[in-house]
């Protein structure tokens, strides 16, 4: 094989390779056709997984490897891949620099405590590597909390302070011209009354009553009145309170924190800010990286255990794409079996609701997505062999970085130079954490 001569510096070429790739792969999750599809994360891991599983034979064989299987190939696959489908949902709802920082702190923590704890890789000092592992987390976390959105921006806030400002004074206009204007008496002569039919009276007293905003009065003289008010004359400088109201609503509603105005938009886009369980959208995809990372940060745990059946590398990398396959058509076979159960076994109907993949329209997104995230796997593979779970999966992680990039000068997920500039010092520190972990890894 050609890497049987590789040493430590193989791992980490292709650590570096793997943090790239891995930190690109999420850049056309955040596609404008992507957006406006609103696809399915399921599909997007659809496509990262069937390209995983093609791309693999080819890669093994030029290596000069046979394809061999092993059953722990099964349990990375149901790993990777529901962790795979929570973290394109956190790329999408909490934005990439976000999202892959959060996960990489969370996949520094349990491939530490596997590769040390567990599998028992050597160190030179404990406490040295734990230091390291520390510092690389504090910058990560840095990282991720110095990529959230800052606070709206002075134009918006002095806009929506006005609206607001003026609403309060319309109202306040208007109750007190209400209060000003004169009552109004209708006197009608009790003899005429007399006149009157019971049918013209009832018809007589619905006009009144409309004309009219309070209850009709009738006097022990047989007088009736009513209190009207009459509407404050119109102002050509003036707006309506529920103008007003519109108008804060649509200004609003350029802040991707606020709820969607119509009804039938909730069908699609439930609510820009709170989700069914009263999360936003931003916590709901933090919460799914941290799923991300702590489920789908193990999938290579598997890779170890294997070993000692004589696969390793490039060996195993054969097994991963088609035990992740298998898991891939077992999480669709479940969705349908779910829908049929909720659709009364309606066959036509549960076929229906599953998710559409866009094959026209997302053919470029999905195969550019799948072939990183496949290389980028490919090379956590070798990282992990030539450096362990501890060191090798950890360095990985710098691609933290690179989607930070991303979302700084691509995707304006990180605005203000206070916020760049705070992002950039956490990044220091992540690097340093790195570089520390390296010292500390026993040859």
């Amino acid at each position: 094989m050609i890497l049987d001569n590789c040493t430590e510096s193989c791992g980490y070429v292709a650590a570096i390779a793997a943090a790239f790739c891995l930190g690109s792969f999420g850049v056309p999750v955040k596609s404008e056709v992507v957006k406006r599809l609103d696809v399915d994360p399921l599909v997007m891991q659809s496509y990262k997984t069937t390209l995983c599983f093609l791309m693999s034979s080819p890669m093994v064989m030029l290596l000069g490897e046979r394809p061999r299987f092993t059953h722990w190939g099964i349990l990375s696959g149901v790993f990777w891949v529901p962790g795979g489908a929570a973290g394109i949902y956190g790329i999408r709802k909490a934005g990439l620099a976000v999202a892959v920082g959060t996960w990489s702190s969370l996949v520094v923590l349990t491939s530490f405590f596997w590769g040390i704890h567990v599998f028992g890789e050597r160190v030179k000092s404990p406490n040295g590597a734990a230091g390291a592992c520390l510092t690389l987390i504090l910058g990560l976390i840095g990282m991720a909390n110095f990529s959230s959105k800052g606070k709206p921006k002075k134009k918006e806030k002095d806009i929506c302070s006005k609206a607001e400002t003026l609403i309060r004074d319309s109202t306040r206009d208007l109750e007190s011209q209400q209060t000003s204007t004169p009552k109004k008496t209708m006197k009608k002569n009790a003899a005429k009354n007399s006149d009157i039919t019971p049918n013209d009276r009832k018809v007589t007293k619905v006009m009144v009553n409309k004309r009219c905003k309070t209850k009709v009065k009738r006097s022990s003289s047989g007088v009736e009145t009513c209190e009207s008010v009459d509407a404050p004359p119109s102002s050509t400088n003036s707006i309506k309170p529920l103008e007003m109201e519109a108008l804060l609503v649509n200004v609003k509603a350029k802040d991707p924190e606020s709820k969607p105005q119509a009804p039938e938009q909730s069908s699609r886009i439930r609510s820009k800010s709170e989700g069914r369980s009263g999360l936003t959208q931003r916590q709901l995809g933090l919460l799914a990286a941290c799923f991300n990372g702590l489920w789908g940060g193990t999938s290579l745990i598997p890779l170890h255990f294997a070993a000692h059946e004589g696969f390793g590398g490039p060996s195993y990398m054969w097994s991963f794409a088609c035990g992740s396959m298998i898991v891939n058509v077992c999480l669709w076979i479940a969705r349908f079996a779910h829908g049929l159960y909720r659709l009364d076994g309606d066959l036509d109907s549960a076929w229906e609701s599953i998710p559409s993949f866009h094959l026209k329209q997302m053919w470029l997104e999905g195969v550019l997505m799948g072939a990183l995230y496949s290389c980028g796997n490919f090379c956590s593979i070798i990282a992990v062999t030539y450096l362990g779970q501890g060191v090798g999966y950890s360095f990985i992680q710098s691609s933290m970085l690179v989607s930070g990039l991303w979302g700084i000068f691509k995707f304006r997920e990180i605005e203000g130079r206070t916020m760049v500039v705070s992002w950039l010092i956490s990044a220091c520190v992540a690097i340093l954490g790195i570089l520390w972990l390296t010292y500390e890894h026993a040859s």
